[in-house]
């Protein structure tokens, strides 16, 4: 029979074993470097080993239709909003429930970079989401069931499609430029998703980022920095005449 300080230390391995494997961060760092543009000023940078609740009155982040997110265990973690703020918004006829984790980052840089890694898991896709956006509405990526798609004025136009369909419980590497009117996504080890429209650098109210998961699911962010896009790649343009040969 294993003594109690023996069956306390075996404890304590297994449970900071599990500990480890849920917080189960993203792997391997994520590689990828602009290829647009140079990275100018870094408007946000964060590894999110620090624990905190994202509330109301953050300077950065704006809660989207009261969803809850929190930086734990060197991961930030967003989830649906509460049952008492479904039922608040239900008996006031508002359809914005807050059922799919939802995230805005105020003052955004209209050209913009954004490196992260993320991973979503469960909840369904809807013909709206999961996207990451810079202007509400204004630009997107949206990732669907049965491909991605670059989207523009209210998602009016389409301006880039990929048969890229994203995974659940798989982690991410991403990185995404916006300069003038171009809009270039790319995954490491995955596709690059490219459209260029007037759409992109279109005027607009602001240029918030937003980043939402599937509707009733859990998404998971690490190592986000997010810089404002400077000059233009003395290279850009070889490369992107190779992005559209492909």
């Amino acid at each position: 029979m294993k003594s109690p300080q023996r069956l306390l230390r075996f404890t304590l391995l297994v449970t900071g074993s599990l500990l480890l494997f849920q917080s189960g961060m993203s792997g391997e760092a994520n590689r990828l470097t602009p290829i647009l543009a140079e990275p100018g000023d870094v408007f946000l940078a964060d590894d999110f080993e620090e624990d905190y609740v994202v509330k109301k009155g953050h300077p950065i982040f704006k809660l989207g239709q009261g969803t809850t997110w929190e930086s734990k265990d060197g991961l930030l973690i967003g989830t649906q909003s509460t049952p008492e703020y479904q039922a608040k918004k239900k008996a006031a006829g508002n359809g914005h429930l807050g059922t799919a984790p939802r995230l805005q980052f105020s003052g955004s840089p209209k050209d913009v970079i954004i490196k992260y890694s993320f991973k979503i898991s469960g909840g369904k896709f809807t013909k709206l989401l999961p996207i990451i956006e810079a202007g509400h509405h204004l630009r997107r990526i949206y990732f669907g069931p049965d491909g991605s798609k670059i989207l523009v004025d209210h998602e009016k136009t389409t301006i880039a499609e990929s048969d890229f369909v994203l995974e659940l419980d798989k982690w991410y590497h991403i990185m995404v430029e916006i300069k003038d009117n171009e809009f270039l996504v790319r995954f490491e080890d995955g596709p690059t998703i490219y459209g260029e429209d007037k759409g992109v650098g279109a005027e607009f109210a602001n240029y918030n980022i937003g980043i939402t998961a599937t509707n009733l699911g859990t998404i998971y962010i690490d190592n986000m920095t997010i810089w404002k896009a400077g000059v233009e790649k003395s290279d850009w343009a070889e490369k992107r005449a190779a992005l559209s040969s492909k």
